[in-house]
């Protein structure tokens, strides 16, 4: 259930935020907060950085034997309750729920989390022999490892709907924007003119993606709709690779290679035009 975190710390909501645990409105909250405070991306950022290494150290704790002592003390509590096992799983006796605080909830969310990783790993060793294929099938019950285009799309939903925010520096500052970010990020390129797509280019930031700089150039339409090009430098490729298309709720993203770069257009999911203005900035940038 998704509910507020009003009255909370301010690390809490974040946790919350990045998890899709708030209310909209409280998203929207989230978004302007992170929109102009730097303290509070900082948090968030480090915030990303522990949900990551946590999904790491959960996935290595899997692949532990399950001590004995457990297990048997798993399968005891499942032979005192009314209903028999099924399929061969231990049950664990459910207690009352105690009186809902706020302040308490995230605690409680951790510890259930926890309670059902047991449960579910003395399960799987239950049921027969640990299979080489484990690792990877446990990996599949977490939310896959964050990439740079996760990052790219959590920028993205938040700076598209800034008004006097939009951007760190003006399109009227172009010769600055092309030297600034391709020293920023190490990545040489072309400003790409947009205007037969029917966009208008608004100015650009610096972003951190996946650990790394990145560029983030920002135009509008004449709906006044937000998309950007993004890049990031990677590993160099031999030929410019096909274009991608993926998908983060919202926001659409159609990616490539070239060169020693990563690219993508970003924008709104429905909007049929995303892969033309790709096309377009591939050709150009």
């Amino acid at each position: 259930m998704v509910e507020s975190t009003q009255g909370l710390p301010l690390e809490v909501r974040l946790s919350a935020y990045l998890d899709g645990q708030l209310p909209e409105a409280e998203m929207d909250e989230i978004n302007a907060i992170l929109a102009e405070d730097d303290d509070a991306r900082m948090v968030f950022e480090k915030l990303k950085l522990g949900s990551e290494f946590g999904a790491r150290a959960f996935e290595k704790l899997l692949q532990e034997p399950i001590p004995l002592d457990l297990v048997r003390n798993i399968k005891d509590a499942g032979k005192k309750d009314d209903e028999p096992p099924k399929a061969g799983f231990a049950t664990i006796p459910v207690a009352a729920a105690a009186p809902r605080r706020p302040s308490a909830l995230w605690p409680k969310a951790l510890a259930a989390s926890l309670v059902l990783f047991i449960a579910g790993a003395a399960g799987g060793y239950l049921v027969g022999e640990r299979q080489d294929g484990t690792a990877e099938l446990a990996a599949t019950q977490f939310a896959p490892a964050r990439t740079w285009l996760d990052d790219i799309a959590d920028y993205h939903r938040i700076y598209a709907r800034q008004t006097r925010h939009l951007v760190e520096v003006p399109a009227s500052e172009e010769a600055h924007i092309v030297e600034w970010l391709s020293a920023s990020t190490g990545v040489p390129f072309k400003l790409p003119d947009l205007s037969d797509q029917n966009l208008t280019f608004e100015g650009a930031r610096l972003l951190v993606a996946g650990g790394k700089p990145a560029a983030q150039l920002l135009y509008r339409n004449a709906q006044n709709e937000v998309f950007a090009i993004c890049f990031v430098q990677s590993d160099p490729v031999e030929t410019v690779t096909a274009l991608s298309e993926s998908m983060r709720n919202d926001i659409g993203l159609v990616s490539w290679q070239k060169g020693s770069a990563s690219y993508v257009v970003v924008g709104p999911s429905a909007d049929p035009a995303l892969e033309r203005i790709a096309e377009a900035v591939s050709s150009t940038i």
